[in-house]
């Protein structure tokens, strides 16, 4: 009995290890093949999100734009001069200096409504008659150079001006010429051209009495050109953008709205309710006084560079902020009690840049939407007194 029982239980404990390997064996299949199908499926995975990508469109310009402007710095050092602008309904770029630090640079709004691509501090902005400025830095760079006198009349260089010896460079720089000036049109045009209509149309009083015209600065755009010896564009690019150390800077064409980081513009009634934005002018007849774009940040390099005495000497800056008449106009700038300021619109484009008197503070303000309920110069003040609320 009891050799039995010792048997039965060597029996036993065979049966018990036999099963205990079977099921091990069983437990290591069942898992090598759970982890075989879970490897399937994130190949099936994998599979599907490569495929889904290879079906995804590549980014168009516009939004291969979008994506890189992502990237760009944004610089909100200044809260409540940011909620003003988004409480008031800005739509554009800004940049704000405080005590010569750089306190707000971003965009607001779309620069493109049908990409919903945004505007940002470095979009891109027609400035239209803020290069009128450069134009004057030009001319007085020239006179630097004893190529030329203020007091010079335009018979000098031009013998069939009309009432050229009374005209002198001083009345164009200020608006002062008494000239008629020349219509605008969409045909292309050269700019010996643009001075033979100009010649051609006379004038309309004699000088001294402001009356605001961008052909007072096309004859000086061409007179650069005759005195230089070198295009218009290339003395710009050597003796403006150069020393200004200008990035985003250069001359508008026909397809200026295709260009990367663009902003287009618009009118206030069409932004957001269709695709229609501002027409492009003839930038051919906007020679000197409205064919070039950039962005804020170098329209500030451009504001900095100047004030320093990179462009011109410091008491032709002062020559240059001297108002020429009662209209606070000196040469490519208004010398106005807040702020030494010069404007531009076109095509929707509101552009907007000044500087206090001390040159501490900075109000650089690119709109692309043409809006009649936004002034910019009031904008100006507003922002100018919190600036001063928080010295």
């Amino acid at each position: 009995m009891k050799f039995f029982n010792f048997k039965n239980k060597r029996v036993l404990m065979v049966i018990f290890l036999a099963l205990f390997l079977v099921l091990g064996i069983i437990f290591s299949i069942c898992q090598l093949e759970g982890s075989q199908s879970s490897v399937q499926v994130h190949k099936k995975d994998e599979t599907k999100a490569s495929i889904g990508s290879n079906h995804i469109k590549r980014p168009q310009k516009n939004n291969a734009a979008a994506l890189s402007v992502k990237n760009e710095p944004t610089i909100v050092k200044n809260h409540s001069l940011d909620n003003f602008f988004s409480h008031n309904g800005f739509i554009g770029s800004v940049i704000i200096v405080q005590n010569n630090q750089v306190v707000l640079e971003r965009g607001y709004g779309y620069a493109d409504t049908t990409q919903k691509r945004n505007n940002t501090s470095n979009s891109l902005f027609l400035i239209g008659s803020t290069e009128k400025a450069m134009i004057a830095t030009s001319i007085l760079q020239l006179k630097e150079k004893g190529k030329l006198n203020l007091d010079d009349p335009i018979a000098k260089y031009y013998p069939n001006f009309p009432n050229g010896q009374k005209i002198k460079l001083r009345n164009l720089l200020t608006h002062t010429s008494g000239i008629n000036g020349r219509a605008e049109t969409f045909s292309k045009k050269t700019p010996k051209e643009l001075l033979q209509e100009i010649i051609a149309n006379g004038i309309r009083s004699q000088p001294g009495q402001w009356h605001y015209l961008d052909a007072n600065y096309i004859v000086l755009a061409d007179l650069v050109v005759k005195l230089s010896s070198q295009s218009l564009r290339e003395y710009l690019k050597q003796h403006i953008f150069q020393p200004s150390r200008l990035e985003h800077t250069g001359f508008a064409d026909a397809n200026f709205f295709k260009k990367q980081n663009s902003s287009l513009g618009y009118v206030k009634q069409h932004y957001l309710t269709d695709t229609q934005t501002e027409k492009l002018p003839e930038f051919s007849q906007l020679y000197g006084v409205g064919d070039m774009y950039m962005d804020p940040a170098d329209m500030y390099r451009f504001d900095q560079a100047l004030n320093s005495g990179k462009l011109i000497s410091q008491k032709d800056l002062q020559t240059m902020f001297t108002p020429g008449s009662s209209s606070h106009y000196g040469m490519g700038f208004y010398n106005d009690p807040g702020l030494i300021v010069n404007r531009g619109f076109l095509s929707g484009f509101s552009i907007s840049n000044g500087f206090t008197h001390d040159k501490k503070d900075f109000i650089v303000l690119f709109s692309n939407v043409k809006d009649d309920k936004i002034s910019l110069g009031t904008l100006n003040g507003h922002i100018l007194a919190l600036l001063n609320s928080q010295h």
